[in-house]
C-alpha cells in the first residue's frame, strides 16, 4: 500500500481506489489502470491524459477484437511524470473519464508516438517502459513534437497543441482551447480570432524552435466567444466548425466593426438565413456577406430616420 499525505492508495487486480477525505464527507473514486513492467517488476498504474494527448480512433473500436496480441511487434512506451501537467492546473482523466485529483499517486501521462498512441489500453501489459522525468510542460511538448515529426502526423488540432505546451506562446494556446472547446477544425478556430497560422511555424514550435513573427490574436477570447455563439444561434450548432459563416462574418467586419456585426446577428430576422441556405448560392461567403451588408444598412437607415 502507498500513501500520501491527502489521498489513500488502495490497490488490486483491476483498480487504483482513491479515498478522498473530508471533514463533513468522503468519497471514494475508482480509476481505471494498467499493467506495466517497470524496471522488472509489473505494477498497476493510472494513466493520466491530459487535453494534449493524440486522440484515439474510434472507427476502429470493432477491429481490436480481431487482433492477434501475440503476433504484434514490440514496442517502447513512454510515460512522463503527471506534476508538471498540475503544476500547470491542467487536469488528467483516466481512460473512463474521471479528474484524478493532484498528486494522487502512481499516476503518468503517456507521450503519445505512433506506435503507442492506441495500444497504452489494448496490450494486457505495458512491456519496454521508459519513464521519462520532464522539468516542465515545454520539455514534455517538444519530446512528442519532434518524436512524431515524420511518423504519425498529428491532425491539425494535435499539432496546435503540441507547438502551444512546446512553446507557451499565447496566440497558440488560446487558438488550441478555443479548438478543442468548441470541436472546431484549426483553420475555423483561427478565424473567429481572425489570425492566419503557418504550418511551416507551428512544426517548428513543437520542435523547440524559436520561431519569429508569429501573429497576435486580433481578438479576444471573450469576443471570439461573442461571435461563435452568435454563429451557433443565427446558423445552427452543426454550422459552427464550418469557415464560410464565420469568414463571411469576418469580412463584414472590416467593412463596419465587430460591435455593429454582433448587433446586426442578434437582430437578423431567421427568415433571412433560411432564404440564403435555400439559395444554393455559388459563391456562398459572398453572397452571405450580400446578405448581411444590406441587413446592417437598413437597420442604420432606420435608426437614423
Amino acid at each position: 500500500m502507498m500513501k500520501n499525505t491527502n489521498n489513500k492508495l488502495v490497490e488490486n487486480v483491476n483498480a487504483v481506489e482513491i479515498n478522498q477525505n473530508n471533514k463533513d464527507m468522503k468519497q471514494e473514486v475508482t480509476y481505471k489502470t494498467v499493467k506495466a513492467n517497470i524496471n522488472g517488476t509489473v505494477e498497476n498504474i493510472i494513466l493520466g491524459y491530459s487535453t494534449y494527448n493524440m486522440e484515439r480512433p474510434k472507427d476502429k473500436a470493432d477491429l481490436i477484437s480481431l487482433i492477434d496480441k501475440e503476433k504484434m511487434l514490440d514496442v517502447i512506451f513512454h510515460l512522463g511524470n503527471a506534476d508538471i501537467f498540475w503544476n500547470e492546473e491542467i487536469e488528467l482523466k483516466d481512460a473512463n473519464g474521471n479528474i484524478i485529483p493532484k498528486d494522487t499517486p502512481n499516476v503518468y501521462v503517456p507521450c503519445d508516438t505512433a506506435d503507442t498512441y492506441w495500444r497504452f489500453e489494448v496490450d494486457e501489459i505495458l512491456q519496454n517502459v521508459e519513464i521519462h522525468k520532464f522539468n516542465s510542460l515545454q520539455e514534455y511538448g517538444q519530446a512528442i513534437g519532434n518524436t512524431t515529426l515524420y511518423s504519425r502526423k498529428p491532425n491539425n488540432v494535435e499539432s496546435l497543441g503540441f507547438a502551444s505546451i512546446a512553446s507557451k506562446n499565447p496566440t497558440y494556446n488560446s487558438i488550441y482551447n478555443f479548438a478543442k472547446k468548441h470541436s472546431i477544425p484549426m483553420n475555423t478556430a483561427m478565424s473567429f480570432f481572425d489570425v492566419k497560422l503557418k504550418q511551416v511555424q507551428t512544426m517548428q514550435l513543437a520542435m523547440g524552435l524559436n520561431v519569429k513573427d508569429i501573429p497576435e490574436l486580433k481578438r479576444t477570447e471573450e469576443e471570439a466567444e461573442q461571435l461563435i455563439e452568435s454563429v451557433e444561434m443565427v446558423f445552427g450548432k452543426q454550422e459552427k466548425g464550418k469557415r464560410y459563416a464565420i469568414n463571411s462574418i469576418n469580412t463584414t467586419i472590416r467593412q463596419f466593426n465587430l460591435e455593429t456585426v454582433l448587433d446586426a446577428l442578434a437582430k437578423i430576422p431567421a427568415s433571412i438565413i433560411t432564404t440564403y441556405k435555400m439559395s444554393e448560392c455559388h459563391e456562398k461567403e459572398s453572397c452571405l456577406v450580400a446578405e448581411l451588408v444590406l441587413f446592417i444598412c437598413e437597420m442604420q437607415e432606420k435608426q437614423a430616420a
